[in-house]
């Protein structure tokens, strides 16, 4: 075993690294296999920068030529930039209060299913690469990979009348926290409420379960996206989000 990481095995990729402090799960970039993502389990929990070293070699010795983290908060940076990372992404965070006062009607008028199989996965990707700016995109695998990041996950498709896939959701919960961890609207369908509908689901969902909060990303940009959530009584938090980046792991030591 190496030193600050355990090996979760599938087809040749150590899938989870732990220094049995700190977690973060490596996969290949969607749609860019020579770039690894490196994704924290705990947002604001940081490693330290020999593990992170040790991590970066894992990465390079399994071919990847550069690597980006996931969204991480001002906390869990240092390391990152003491290493050379760069900011490639920042994101507004929002919170939601979410008590049985909390309005979280609606009426949908669209059909909102389970998903459950690759088939209807990979019909997730499909909408998630159309909704997205290339490269910020989620494949079948990241999609996986934001259902388990928390305990317990609701993952709902929105079809219309018609029963043409309009978009997707996923909610997740950690005790009395929820998090909404992807929406996504092909652009075909946009203002027609699709992501109210998915809204209201998942808030529905979560608050039946006793959450308290509800927390949700989004790039400062997405004026549409932000808009939305305030609409639902989302809160835009003074703390942000960013995306790192370090573009050559082909030198032994990034200091």
């Amino acid at each position: 075993m190496i030193t600050g990481l355990r090996q979760r095995r599938r087809d040749g990729l150590p899938r989870l690294l732990d220094d049995g402090r700190t977690r973060a799960r490596l996969r290949p970039w969607p749609h860019q296999p020579r770039i690894a993502q490196l994704v924290l389990t705990d947002h604001t929990k940081a490693p330290t920068v020999n593990t992170l070293l040790t991590w970066l070699a894992v990465a390079r010795d399994h071919g990847f030529t550069s690597v980006r983290t996931s969204a991480l908060s001002t906390s869990a940076t240092p390391p990152f930039t003491e290493l050379g990372f760069a900011s490639i992404q920042r994101l507004a965070l929002l919170r939601l209060e979410l008590d049985r006062h909390t309005s979280t009607s609606g009426t949908s008028r669209h059909e909102l299913r389970a998903v459950r199989g690759s088939r209807q996965i990979a019909t997730l990707a499909r909408i998630d690469r159309a909704a997205f700016v290339d490269g910020w995109d989620l494949d079948t695998t990241g999609i996986v990979d934001a259902c388990e990041a928390t305990p317990q996950h609701r993952v709902r498709l929105a079809v219309t009348a018609n029963d043409k896939p309009a978009g997707y959701m996923i909610t997740g919960r950690n005790g009395a926290a929820g998090f909404i961890q992807r929406l996504a609207v092909h652009p075909d369908f946009e203002g027609r409420g699709v992501a109210s509908s998915l809204l209201v689901d998942g808030l529905v969902w979560l608050q039946r379960r006793r959450v308290d909060d509800v927390l949700v990303n989004t790039n400062f940009d997405n004026e549409r996206a932000i808009d939305l959530y305030r609409r639902f009584g989302f809160e835009v938090l003074e703390e942000s989000l960013s995306v790192l980046a370090l573009d050559d792991l082909t030198n032994e030591s990034p200091r």
